[in-house]
């Protein structure tokens, strides 16, 4: 892992499918990371979410070595498509095999893909923080940012690091914490790059 002597590289806040996934990228590419996650992990594995990933959001997991986190659901044989309703807009979501790589999306439950990522990511030695509560972001527009939360044990903790990905959704703590001006990337509205929910 990159040390840097602090308590780690990245700080990411939230771990549903954008932050597990994040964690298993950067684990994979020897980049020290902490996932902090407000739920339980019994809750965060049984939370019934909506969501499929397409062509694009398999390969990416594929490519970055997760290939097993999505095999073995429901990949069709259909060669189709699904006819999908996207904020009032069609869309189709390509479910069979006829890529030009061979890719298919897949019909993995959330929940399933998650479970995945979690079992992934502490196998290989991520560390997972479950019950993190009270996060707040501090310093963030700086070389030292900082990230306190609340220990499942009621102890207060603080992590300094070099970076803090926001992958705690639309009504997180991280998006309103980050200003408009520190990273010119767009927030995601979904998990990872081609997921649908």
């Amino acid at each position: 892992m990159t040390t840097t002597g602090k308590d780690t590289s990245v700080v990411i806040v939230g771990g549903g499918v954008a932050g597990l996934a994040l964690g298993n990228f950067l684990l994979r590419k020897g980049v020290g990371c902490i996932v902090l996650e407000k739920r339980s992990r019994e809750h965060v594995e049984q939370r019934q979410r909506a969501g499929s990933l397409d062509v694009g959001g398999v390969r990416r997991l594929r490519e970055w070595g997760l290939a097993e986190v999505v095999e073995g659901h429901g990949h069709s044989d259909s060669g189709g498509t699904l006819q999908l309703l996207i904020e009032g807009e069609e869309r189709q979501w390509k479910v069979g095999g006829d890529d030009a790589d061979g890719d298919d999306g897949v019909y993995c439950p959330q929940q399933v893909l998650v479970r995945n990522l979690i079992k992934v990511f502490l196998r290989d030695g991520g560390d997972l923080r479950f019950g993190a509560e009270d996060v707040s972001l501090h310093d963030i527009d700086t070389g030292s940012p900082l990230v306190r939360y609340r220990h499942d044990d009621g102890t207060a903790r603080t992590l300094s690091c070099d970076y803090v990905a926001g992958s705690d959704g639309f009504r997180g703590v991280s998006r309103t914490a980050v200003p408009a001006d520190v990273s010119p990337a767009r927030p995601m509205r979904s998990g990872t790059p081609g997921s649908r929910s």
